[in-house]
C-alpha cells in the first residue's frame, strides 16, 4: 500500500475525519487522494490517473464512494475499486441497521470497520457475508489553529440530522480572549424532538403502534440495553423464533425507535439543566423545539463545522455528551472536549468506562438518575482550579490513545496484514 484513497464534499464531519487521518498517512511517506464528491467529473478522471494497481487502497466512512456514484461505478461495469482491485476500508459511524440498503452489492474486496464492540458483534452476527475488519473507536482533535481542510471552500458546513445525516447551517461565533472560559455548559449537537417520530410509530394501525411504545418504553425504563436486543425480545414474545435475514430488515425499519430514544434522553438532559437554573449553550439545530422551563438558561447557537465547534469547546468549562446509543463504543465529543480543556460530562458505555476512569477529564452520569446530574454540574463548576488537573489528567491518556493519529495508525496495520 503506497495510494490512499479518501473523500470529501460529502457529510463534514466524516470529511474532517479522513483529513485528520490523512494528515497521519502523508507523515507516514503515502501519497493521499481527496475524492470530492461534488465535482466528481473532474474527480473521476483524476482518480483513475492516481491509481496503481497493487498499491492503492480506499478508505472512507458511512458508504461514500460505496453507493453508486456515477464517477465511482458504470452500470454494465460496476465499481472502479473492483476493476483496478482495489480493497476498500469503510469505517461505519452509525450502526448497522442504518445501512441495510446498502449492505448488499458492495465490491468484492469490501472490509467492514466498527466503531462500538456491540455494533461489530451485530455486524458478525447479521451480515456474515461480509468481512469485518475490527473495532475502530472515534477520536478526538485537538485544535491548533490550522484547518484539517487543505481547501476550507470546499468543506460544508454540517451538523448531525434526524436521520443520521447532517445539514447544511450557517456559523455566527464571537472570539474571546486566549484561553478564557466564559461558557459554563456547552453541548454540540442537534435536537430532533421524539414528535418526528409519531408518523412512524403510528403508520401501520393501533396495534403496531403499540408494540413499538413498548419498545420504546423499555429502553426509556433501561436505557443500559441496546436498541436490537429489546426489539429482538419483543419480536421473539409476538411471533416466536424470527430468522436472522428477517430480524435485520425488522431492525432497519425500526431505526426511528433508536432516534426516538437518543433524541429523548438529549432533550431530557439539557431540560434538567436549565430547568434547574444551569446555563447551557448549544451547537446545533432543532433545539428551539425543545419543551422545557428555564428557556432563559438555554442559549442556542447555529449548526456549524468541526473546527468551529472544536474552538468554541476552548470556551466552555463543562461539556455535556449524550451517547448516540454506544454500550460499548465512545463518541469523538468526549475525547475532543478534554483535548480542548473542557471537562466532561457522559452518560456511560463500557468501553469508555474502562478508557477513562472516573475524573480523568470526565464524569459519568446515569441516564436513570438524571435528577441528580444538576448537583453534580454546580459541584464541578466550584472547582475551577481542580477542574483544570481532572482535564490535564484525562489528556494525558487521550492524547497517547485516543486521537485520529493512533487511529490511522491501527487501520493501516490492519491494512498491512490484510493486504500481506
Amino acid at each position: 500500500m503506497k495510494r490512499i484513497v479518501m473523500f470529501s464534499g460529502g457529510v463534514e464531519t466524516l470529511t474532517y475525519f479522513s483529513k485528520e487521518m490523512a494528515k497521519e498517512f502523508e507523515k507516514k511517506g503515502y501519497a493521499v487522494f481527496f475524492y470530492d464528491l461534488k465535482s466528481e467529473k473532474t474527480d473521476a478522471k483524476r482518480l483513475r490517473k492516481f491509481i496503481k494497481v497493487g498499491e492503492t487502497v480506499m478508505i472512507t466512512f458511512n458508504f461514500q464512494g460505496l453507493e453508486k456514484e456515477p464517477g465511482v461505478y458504470r452500470e454494465r461495469e460496476g465499481y472502479v475499486w473492483d476493476e483496478y482491485r482495489i480493497p476498500c476500508y469503510n469505517i461505519a459511524a452509525d450502526h448497522p441497521y442504518y445501512y441495510h440498503d446498502r449492505l448488499r452489492d458492495l465490491p468484492k474486496r469490501y472490509y467492514h470497520i466498527s466503531i462500538d464492540r456491540l455494533q461489530e458483534a451485530y455486524f458478525k452476527a447479521y451480515y456474515p457475508e461480509y468481512q469485518s475488519l475490527g473495532f475502530l473507536p472515534l477520536a478526538g482533535t485537538k485544535y491548533t489553529g490550522e484547518t484539517a481542510c487543505a481547501d476550507k471552500t470546499k468543506c460544508t458546513m454540517e451538523m448531525e440530522g434526524a436521520d443520521g445525516t447532517r445539514d447544511t447551517g450557517e456559523t455566527a461565533y464571537s472570539e474571546n480572549a486566549e484561553g478564557e472560559r466564559t461558557t459554563q455548559m456547552l453541548l454540540t449537537g442537534n435536537y430532533t424532538p421524539p414528535s418526528f417520530c409519531e408518523p412512524y410509530i403510528n403508520g401501520i394501525n393501533e396495534e403496531y403502534a403499540e408494540f413499538y411504545r413498548g419498545i420504546i418504553r423499555e429502553l426509556i425504563e433501561k436505557p443500559g440495553q441496546t436498541v436490537e436486543a429489546v426489539a429482538k425480545r419483543h419480536c421473539e414474545r409476538e411471533l416466536g423464533k424470527v430468522a436472522y435475514d428477517d430480524l435485520r430488515l425488522v431492525f432497519h425499519r425500526m431505526i426511528f425507535i433508536d432516534l426516538y430514544v437518543r433524541n429523548y434522553f438529549r432533550g431530557e438532559v439539557v431540560k434538567t439543566l436549565v430547568e434547574a437554573g444551569i446555563s447551557v449553550d448549544v451547537i446545533g439545530k432543532g433545539w428551539e423545539e425543545l419543551e422545557c422551563g428555564g428557556k432563559e438558561n438555554l442559549h442556542i447557537h447555529p449548526q456549524t463545522d468541526s473546527e468551529t465547534c472544536l474552538k468554541e469547546l476552548r470556551k466552555a468549562k463543562l461539556s455535556i455528551n449524550v451517547m448516540p446509543w454506544f454500550k460499548d463504543g465512545a463518541h469523538d465529543r468526549v475525547f475532543n472536549s478534554i483535548l480542548n480543556g473542557a471537562f466532561c460530562l457522559s452518560d456511560t458505555s463500557k468501553y469508555l468506562c474502562r478508557e477513562l476512569e472516573e475524573g480523568e477529564g470526565v464524569s459519568y452520569y446515569d441516564l436513570q438518575h438524571l435528577e441528580e446530574l444538576p448537583k453534580k454540574v454546580t459541584e464541578l463548576l466550584q472547582k475551577n482550579e481542580q477542574l483544570q488537573e481532572f482535564v490535564a489528567k484525562g489528556e494525558k491518556k487521550v492524547l497517547e490513545k485516543h486521537t485520529w493519529k493512533q487511529r490511522a495508525e491501527t487501520l493501516e496495520r490492519w491494512i498491512l496484514q490484510t493486504e500481506a
